[in-house]
C-alpha cells in the first residue's frame, strides 16, 4: 500500500514539474545553438530565461518565457493536457541614433497602440536604445518533454525558426 501511495505521489510531482523540465530543455537547446543563459526568473508556473547571443550580428539577447496554463492537476492534465504560453522576445541594441531613427521609433510605437498582435504574430517595441520583437504561442508541453531525442529536436527546430523570424523583423532597425 505504501509503494502504491509513493508511486501516486511521484506521478503527481512529475506532472507538476513538466514546465521546469521544459525550461531545462530550452536551456540545453539554446546552449547547443551557442547562446549563454545569463538570467533566470521563476515562480510556481512562470519561468523566464535571458540568453546572450554571442556572435549574432543583429540579436543581442533572447528572452524565453514559459507560463503554464493547464495540467498541474490530475483532472486538468487528463482533460486539457499541459498547455502553456511560450513567449520569445529578441532584443537588438543600438548605441547610436539619429533623428530618422527616432521618427521611425515613434511611428512603430503609435502603431502598437492601435493594434493587438494575433497569437503567433510579431510585435515590435522600442525602449531607449533597445528594440524588441516578441511573439507568443500556445504550446503543449507534452510535445517536447520526456520524448527523448525527437522532442529535443522538435524544440530546437521550433526555437531556431522563431528566433530567425524575430531576427528578420529586427534587421532593418539594427545600426552599425
Amino acid at each position: 500500500m505504501l509503494g502504491l501511495l509513493n508511486k501516486f505521489n511521484h506521478k503527481a510531482e512529475l506532472r507538476e514539474s513538466k514546465d521546469e523540465i521544459l525550461i531545462g530543455e530550452v536551456v540545453r537547446a539554446m546552449a547547443r545553438q551557442g547562446a549563454i543563459a545569463v538570467s533566470f526568473l521563476a515562480n510556481d508556473d512562470f519561468q523566464r530565461v535571458k540568453f546572450k547571443l554571442q556572435k549574432d550580428p543583429v540579436v543581442s539577447y533572447v528572452y524565453i518565457t514559459l507560463d503554464r496554463k493547464t495540467g498541474t492537476g490530475m483532472v486538468g492534465a487528463a482533460l486539457f493536457g499541459s498547455k502553456a504560453t511560450l513567449t520569445v522576445s529578441a532584443e537588438t541594441k543600438n548605441y547610436l541614433s539619429d533623428p530618422d531613427d527616432l521618427i521611425a521609433m515613434y511611428r512603430t510605437d503609435l502603431a502598437n497602440l492601435f493594434r493587438m498582435p494575433v497569437l503567433g504574430g510579431i510585435k515590435l517595441n522600442h525602449e531607449l536604445n533597445s528594440i524588441f520583437a516578441t511573439t507568443t504561442l500556445i504550446i503543449d508541453i507534452d510535445t517536447y518533454v520526456m520524448k527523448g531525442d525527437p522532442g529535443v529536436q522538435a524544440l530546437m527546430g521550433h526555437l531556431h525558426r522563431t528566433i530567425h523570424e524575430l531576427r528578420e523583423k529586427l534587421r532593418p532597425y539594427k545600426k552599425g
